[in-house]
């Protein structure tokens, strides 16, 4: 099991676009059950690499069935889930 980092922006994000009982508030659900599973890789196979800095990556995630993607970080000892927002 991976510790999944849920940042303030993502909070705020989640609430706009998949806000509580929403079909798309379940479906993120799902992703973030995904990133903890450490039975699946990080980076996923169809993640794409949404930012590149000389610290740090940034990766984008579509959520299933919805318009919208997961932005993450993968640092040492955690997923650090930076946004969710419709796909750019």
């Amino acid at each position: 099991m991976r510790v999944v980092y849920l940042r303030t922006a993502f909070h705020q994000m989640r609430r706009v676009y998949a806000p509580p009982g929403s079909p798309q508030h379940d479906k993120v659900r799902r992703v973030l059950a995904q990133l903890a599973d450490e039975r699946h890789p990080l980076p996923g196979p169809e993640d794409q690499e949404a930012l590149r800095s000389p610290v740090e990556t940034i990766w984008a995630r579509r959520v299933p069935e919805t318009d919208l993607v997961v932005t993450y970080s993968i640092l040492p000892l955690m997923v650090e889930m930076r946004g969710v927002h419709p796909v750019w």
